[in-house]
C-alpha cells in the first residue's frame, strides 16, 4: 500500500517530460520541411506528429501546475481566487454528453481528412508557409480531442471507459480509411513532389506514407481503447458506479407500472371468508 500510495507522485512528476517530448517532436518535424517538400513521407512525418503524437504528449504531460494555471496540489478547491483551469474542469465534471465529444472527433476527422486531400498536399509542397497553418489548426483539433481520452490534471475525461474506447476507435479508423484510400491507388496521388528526381519512386513513397500513418495512429489511439475497455471490464472497479455513469438521467424516464418497489400483499376476499 506504501508503494502504490508513493507511485503517483513520482509519475506525475514525469508529466512534463511528456509535454517537453511533445513540443520537441513539433521542432524535429518543422526542421524536415525541406525534405517534406520532395517526398510525401517526410511530409506525413510532420502530419502525423502534428495531428496524434505532439497533442497526446502534451495533453498527457501539459504543466497546468507549474503554469500557474492550476492550484496547487493542497489548495482547497473551495478556496478565492480560484484559477480558470480549475473552474473548467469542475464545469466539464457537469457535462458529460458523448455528442459533445463527438464534436471533437468530427473536428480531428474533418481536419485530418482536408489536410490529406491531394490539392492541399500538393500544395503544402509548393508553399511552405502552409505548415505554419497546418500545424495550428491539427494541433487544436488533435489537442481537444485528447482531452476527451486521457487524463491531464486538474482537467479528465468527461465519458465513461466504453464510450471513450469508441471515440478513440472512431479516431483511429478515420485516419486508417484516409490512409487506405491511399494506398489502393497504383498510380501517383500527388503531383507537387520530385518523381523522377528523387531516390524513391512516387508510388513507393504514398505506401510507406500509408504504413507509416497506420503504424503511428495504432500506437496512439489501440492504447486508449484497451487501457479503457479493461477498466471498464476489470472486476477490481464497481460496475454499479459505471453503469449509474451511463444511466445518470435515469430519473427523468417514464416509470412503467409493476417495475417499482411491490406494495403489501393485499389479501383475497375468498380467503378471509374461509377464515
Amino acid at each position: 500500500m506504501r508503494q502504490q500510495r508513493a507511485a503517483p507522485p513520482a509519475a506525475a512528476s514525469r508529466r512534463p517530460w511528456l509535454a517537453a517530448a511533445g513540443v520537441a517532436l513539433i521542432v524535429v518535424a518543422l526542421g524536415v520541411t525541406g525534405l517534406a517538400r520532395r517526398y510525401v513521407v517526410a511530409e506525413s512525418v510532420q502530419f502525423v506528429v502534428f495531428a496524434m503524437v505532439a497533442p497526446a504528449l502534451i495533453v498527457l504531460g501539459a504543466p497546468w501546475r507549474l503554469l500557474c494555471l492550476s492550484r496547487p496540489a493542497g489548495t482547497e478547491p473551495g478556496q478565492p481566487g480560484t484559477p480558470p483551469l480549475d473552474r473548467l474542469a469542475a464545469a466539464r465534471r457537469q457535462q458529460t454528453s458523448f455528442l459533445r465529444a463527438a464534436g471533437f472527433l468530427a473536428v480531428f476527422v474533418a481536419a485530418g481528412v482536408a489536410w490529406r486531400l491531394p490539392p492541399v498536399v500538393d500544395a503544402l509542397a509548393r508553399y511552405p508557409a502552409l505548415v505554419a497553418v497546418e500545424l495550428v489548426t491539427l494541433l487544436a483539433a488533435g489537442t481537444g480531442l485528447w482531452l476527451e481520452l486521457v487524463s491531464s490534471p486538474p482537467l479528465e475525461p468527461r465519458l465513461p471507459n466504453p464510450h471513450r474506447a469508441a471515440i478513440a476507435a472512431l479516431a483511429m479508423w478515420s485516419t486508417w480509411a484516409v490512409g487506405y484510400a491511399l494506398g489502393l491507388a497504383n498510380h501517383a496521388v500527388f503531383h507537387g513532389y520530385d518523381g523522377p528526381g528523387s531516390s524513391l519512386s512516387a508510388v513507393a513513397d504514398q505506401q510507406i506514407t500509408v504504413a507509416l500513418v497506420w503504424a503511428v495512429s495504432a500506437c496512439c489511439f489501440m492504447p486508449v481503447v484497451f487501457v479503457t475497455m479493461l477498466r471498464w471490464l476489470s472486476p477490481s472497479d464497481n460496475p454499479d458506479e459505471e453503469l449509474q455513469r451511463l444511466a445518470r438521467d435515469d430519473r427523468q424516464l417514464p416509470v412503467v407500472r409493476g417495475w417499482g418497489r411491490p406494495g403489501r400483499l393485499q389479501r383475497n376476499p375468498l380467503d378471509a371468508r374461509k377464515q
